[in-house]
């Protein structure tokens, strides 16, 4: 009678346990690294999203006043709060504040001011309208970006100071990446290096 042979050991080597347990580490430290690009990606297109809402708003207002609001910078988006075309709800007021920051409306929509919501227009905005020439080329809303005293303040900037989102006076909602400014950080305001954001109203950091 033939005896069977021993079969091999079961298991892993302690060779074999350390370049699994490499493997996976390499693994995990990818999935960390991406895990905030596709968190901000996230932030971005709802930010979009948003800036959407108001767009149709502002469709709505200029339905009912055969024009847009006058009032600027961050004045530009609160006439739609202020009108009576959209419900004050947490829902309608979600769409004046950038997800990427923290913060949002308060319960009782105490924050909805030019000082409080996240999104900013012209400096002089009663020149604006949907019908005038370039339309897309002209940006009637983006995010607030305030003056720049040191580095540290680009650490309140929404989007991480990757990017800003922007709502054009056609209707598209864009984003420019923060390679696009000298500065390697969004600018708006007469300072901007880029030109189409010169004319939006700048506010200094809270």
């Amino acid at each position: 009678m033939t005896t069977p042979s021993r079969s091999r050991s079961q298991g892993f080597t302690l060779i074999e346990l350390l370049v699994v347990m490499a493997i996976i580490a390499t693994l995990a430290g990818l999935g960390m690294v991406g895990i905030p690009a596709i968190l901000r990606q996230k932030d971005k297109i709802a930010a979009k999203d948003r800036l959407a809402s108001i767009y149709k708003m502002l469709t709505i207002y200029h339905t009912d006043h055969k024009k847009w609001p006058k009032a600027n910078g961050a004045g530009f988006c609160l006439a739609i709060w202020e009108s009576k075309i959209v419900d004050h709800t947490m829902k309608d007021a979600e769409i004046f504040f950038d997800p990427s920051l923290e913060g949002g409306p308060d319960a009782e929509f105490t924050n909805m001011s030019e000082e409080g919501i996240d999104w900013t227009g012209p400096a002089n905005a009663k020149i604006y309208r949907p019908s005038m020439r370039n339309a897309n080329a002209k940006v009637i809303v983006c995010n607030k970006i305030p003056l720049v005293q040191d580095e540290e303040d680009l650490d309140l900037f929404p989007h991480a100071a990757k990017g800003l989102v922007y709502l054009t006076a056609g209707g598209a909602t864009e984003w420019m990446d923060a390679g696009e400014w000298s500065e390697d950080w969004p600018v708006i305001g007469e300072e901007s290096s880029v030109e189409m954001f010169r004319p939006m109203q700048v506010y200094e950091i809270q």
